[in-house]
Parts: structure tokens; C-alpha cells; sequence
């Protein structure tokens, strides 16, 4: 043992000398600061953590800070007390640039802990004036980290409720905007159709894409708005209503405001009710509130945006456009209804066609001649000899075989190549607009294009005229 303890203290351990400490001394904080953690101990720290916050916040209400610091500082529901004396001067700093109009993006949790002295009314001088400086940071800050914006939604809406302010300032947030749409298709039967329609595009997405809709939105939003309305009468009597169908029941939810946020409530709250929109109504009831809204709250509406498709579909087919598109709904009754109001509006159509006088004014030398003529036959006394039959009227070219068109629209082509009079498709019961959607989609293959564009009447696409008329023969 006497050995093994020598070789251990003559090659194992050596003495050495204690190393001086490199630490560097802690910063002293600003006065304001050490008032503001002297908060943290002694009687102050009985209090609540959003009790704790507000007194802390209202210390330091107007205290502002020059200090370097570009760290990363992630804290959940931030306080002043969670942060280090670095991390504290740091968003101290970043908030006076930002009073001061400097916005920069910083951590999230900076960024949080803002709001919540706007919430709780640290730097304000009334409600008003903090909502205002909330949805100025919703907006300011919002595009440049947008993690803030589900949370800040949510409490604008709830910060409105609880100071009861104007609800017309919320207009342009999300929920609104949605509510004021649903309202619109609810009042169907009254509201302007343009309005019917805008609620429409609001909620789907399938109008934006349909290139029959980019063709035909005068006759489709015609059929929309009437399909919708049948449908609200439909269910007008039933369990149900229109809005309870497509967009859900209406619920009360516990909605405590700012239950996700740091908040101080420095009172009981009375009992009151709010209401945002037909939609959306805010109760409180000794000091419990909840929230009444439609139960679902969702971009597009998968049920509006079927029934839309659906009527695309149908209309499709009845004008015999060529790219058909798949029915998004079985609904027996449903689907009558769609065809028998598209149908409608065609024989309307028709019948206000037939109704159309025209006058062409390039025959009327002819027609004085003709009735010259006749009064000369009646005032003459010997007979006249009769007149030629005339020659009968060629018949209508058929189509060539290097061409995929049929008799009418060969016939149609024609007359718009080299020049002819175009009554005879109303005379025998053709569409003019569907005789150009055939044209268009047999030649297509050929083209890779549209050779006709329908305006007031159809017209030729110049580019295609020559290489039509090596296809179609005068």
C-alpha cells in the first residue's frame, strides 16, 4: 500500500495552482428593470403569473432601451419574469424602434408579448386606440411572420366583445367577411343577383376555372341564381334551413376571451351580449361567456362548390359544349331541378329570338321593282307573256371528306369563308352558337386552336382563313 501510494503521488497527482476566473461581471440593470424583478420576490410573488405581468407591464409602460442584442428567444406564453436580463433589455429595445415606426422582424416570442400589452392596455390611451394599434401590427407584422395572424384573429374579435366596441370595425376580418357572404345567400330570394354571385365566388372555387363559365357567365350565373333559390325554398320548410345545410347548425361554445393569451381580467365582467353578424353573437353570464357561431367556418364549401359543378355539368351538355365535366351530386330532385331551369332559359332565349324583326335594308330596290312590275301587269291591257321560272336554289354543299364537320356547320363555314346570308340556321332549327362550338371543337386537332370567336355574330380567326378555304370549297 505504502508503493501504490507513493507512485500515485509521485506520477498520478501534481499540485497545481487554482485558475483565476473568467467570468465577466454581471451587467447591472437599468433602475426600472431592478423595480420591475424586485416584483418577482417579496409579497409580489403571491400573485398570479397575468397578475405578476400587469404590474410589471404597467412599471414599464414607458421605459425604452438602447441594448445590442440579436438572439433567438423562444418562450411559451412570454413574460417579462420568464426572460433573462439579457432577453428583457433585447425586446425592451425592439419595442422603442418600433414605437418609434422601426418595425423589425424579431422572435416570435417578442412578438407575443406585445400583443399581450396591447391586450391587457399597456401603451394605450383607451380601447379604441389599442384595437387600433393591434390591427396595425396584425397588418405591419403579419407579413413578415405570419404565425401571429390565427392567434390575432381570434383576438380582435375577442378584444372587440370585451370593450364593446363598434362592430363595424371588424368588417374586414376573416369571420366577417365570411358571415356578411353566408348572410347574402341566406337572403337569396331578395338580394341582387350580382351580389348572389359574388357570395358564390367567395365560397367556391370551381367558377375561376371553368372555361365554359370564362364563355357563358351571363346564361350561367342566370341558372345559379335560380337553382339556389329553388333550393332555399325547398328546404324553407323543412328541419334544416338552406344556410343549415351548406354551412352547418348553428353551436354555443365556451369562449373565454383571451383564454390562449397572457390577460390580466381586472374585474368581473357584467353580463352583456355582443354580436358581431347574423352569425356570431358573444354572451356572458355571471362572468361565463360563450360564443355562438355557425358550425362550420371553412374555405371553399365542398357542398356549394359540388352544386356549382354540377350545374357546369348540365349546362354543358344542354349547349353542346364539347368538354364535358363530371356531376358532382346524385340528388334525384336535385338534379330535375338543374335541367328543367337550364331548359328554361333556353326556350326563353329561343322565344326572344323569334320576336326580333329585322330589316334589310339592301332589298328594298328590289322589292320597289317587284311591286313596279306588278303594277304594270295590272294597268296593261294585253297579256304579258309569263315569265321564266327562276332557277331553283342550289342545294347546300355537303362537307368534304378531309373535313370532320357535318352538314350544317360545312354549310355555316361556307357562308362566313365566301359571304352568305345566315338565316336559314334559325329557319331550320339549328343554335348559331352551338353549330360554332361543333366547329370549334372537330377542328381543334387541326388548329390546336378556336377558328371562330362568337361576339354579336360569329367571325372567322384570321390567322385560319386560308387553310379553311383550302378545307372548304365556295
Amino acid at each position: 500500500m505504502k508503493k501504490a501510494a507513493e507512485w500515485f503521488y509521485s506520477t498520478v497527482f501534481r499540485e497545481e495552482s487554482i485558475r483565476p476566473r473568467n467570468e465577466q461581471p454581471r451587467e447591472r440593470l437599468p433602475a426600472a428593470l431592478q423595480a420591475a424583478r424586485s416584483l418577482e420576490s417579496g409579497p409580489g410573488a403571491r400573485d398570479s403569473r397575468s397578475a405578476l405581468f400587469l404590474k410589471q407591464a404597467k412599471l414599464l409602460e414607458f421605459y425604452s432601451d438602447d441594448y445590442p442584442f440579436d438572439k433567438n428567444v423562444t418562450c411559451y406564453y412570454p413574460t417579462y419574469q420568464a426572460l433573462s436580463d439579457q432577453e428583457l433589455r433585447g425586446y425592451f429595445s425592439w419595442r422603442t424602434k418600433l414605437r418609434a415606426g422601426n418595425l423589425q422582424k424579431t422572435s416570435l416570442s417578442f412578438a407575443f408579448l406585445y400583443i399581450y400589452e396591447l391586450l391587457n392596455q399597456i401603451g394605450v390611451t383607451d380601447p379604441l386606440d389599442g384595437y387600433e394599434k393591434l390591427l396595425r401590427f396584425h397588418k405591419d407584422y403579419g407579413s413578415l411572420d405570419d404565425r401571429i395572424l390565427p392567434y390575432l384573429n381570434q383576438w380582435l374579435y375577442e378584444y372587440a366583445a370585451y370593450f364593446e366596441l363598434d362592430p363595424g370595425l371588424l368588417a374586414a376580418l376573416p369571420q366577417m367577411v365570411f358571415d356578411n357572404y353566408a348572410a347574402m345567400l341566406e337572403d337569396v330570394q331578395t338580394q341582387e343577383k350580382e351580389k348572389v354571385i359574388e357570395a358564390v365566388r367567395y365560397f367556391t372555387k370551381w367558377l375561376d376555372r371553368s372555361k365554359f363559365y370564362a364563355g357563358n357567365r351571363e346564361d350561367m350565373d342566370e341558372i345559379i341564381v335560380r337553382v339556389l333559390r329553388k333550393v332555399s325554398d325547398h328546404y324553407a320548410h323543412r328541419k334544416n334551413t338552406f344556410i343549415q345545410q351548406y354551412f352547418g347548425k348553428p353551436m354555443e361554445l365556451f369562449a373565454a376571451p383571451f383564454s390562449t393569451a397572457v390577460f390580466c381580467h381586472r374585474e368581473k365582467s357584467r353580463d352583456r351580449e355582443y354580436r358581431l353578424s347574423r352569425y356570431t353573437l358573444y354572451r356572458c353570464r355571471n362572468g361565463f361567456w360563450t360564443l355562438y357561431r355557425l358550425d362550420i367556418h371553412q374555405r371553399p364549401n365542398t357542398r356549394l362548390n359540388q352544386l356549382v359543378k354540377t350545374i357546369d355539368s348540365f349546362m354543358r351538355q344542354e349547349y353542346g359544349y364539347g368538354h364535358p365535366v363530371k356531376c358532382e351530386t346524385d340528388t334525384k330532385w336535385l338534379l330535375k331541378l338543374i335541367r328543367e331551369e337550364i331548359q328554361k332559359l333556353l326556350a326563353q332565349k329561343e322565344a326572344a329570338k323569334a320576336k326580333v324583326i329585322t330589316i334589310d335594308y339592301s332589298k328594298l330596290s328590289s322589292i320597289r321593282s317587284d311591286a313596279a312590275l306588278t303594277r304594270d301587269k295590272l294597268t296593261v291591257e294585253e297579256e304579258l307573256e309569263p315569265e321564266e321560272p327562276q332557277a331553283p336554289e342550289p342545294p347546300a354543299p355537303e362537307p368534304s371528306a378531309d373535313t370532320p364537320l357535318d352538314d350544317a356547320e360545312y354549310r355555316l363555314l361556307r357562308c362566313l369563308l365566301y359571304g352568305g346570308d345566315l338565316s336559314w340556321v334559325q329557319s331550320e332549327g339549328h343554335l348559331l352558337s352551338v353549330l360554332v362550338d361543333g366547329i370549334n371543337d372537330k377542328l381543334y386537332d387541326t388548329f390546336a386552336d378556336s377558328v371562330l370567336e362568337m361576339n354579336d355574330r360569329p367571325e372567322l380567326v384570321g390567322d385560319y382563313i386560308e387553310e379553311l378555304k383550302e378545307m372548304v370549297h365556295p
